[in-house]
């Protein structure tokens, strides 16, 4: 699958948190310098597809599931991984 800008760079913001930890969507945007309605479409189009997963604590907050990890650190991506705009 490949990843739009958007995608890209909020795989790659959740993917260096700690196994627990989680972001909102303002700390997402702040950490990648996107409008919050890029990232709730990438967060959608991450989460349908097993990349990112939301969690049950409110408010919302989203994490790098395994799978995505994986998916961003092929090499193509390697440029957002932590990147700030």
């Amino acid at each position: 699958m490949a990843f739009t800008e958007a995608e890209a760079k909020v795989l790659g913001a959740l993917s260096i948190l700690d196994v627990d930890d989680a972001l909102t969507v303002r700390q997402l945007c702040r950490a990648t310098g996107l409008p919050d309605t890029s990232i709730h479409r990438a967060l959608m189009r991450l989460s349908r597809t097993g990349l990112a997963m939301g969690t049950v604590q409110g408010p919302a907050r989203w994490r790098c599931t395994d799978r995505g990890r994986r998916a961003i650190t092929r090499p193509v991506y390697r440029d957002y991984v932590g990147a700030q705009s």
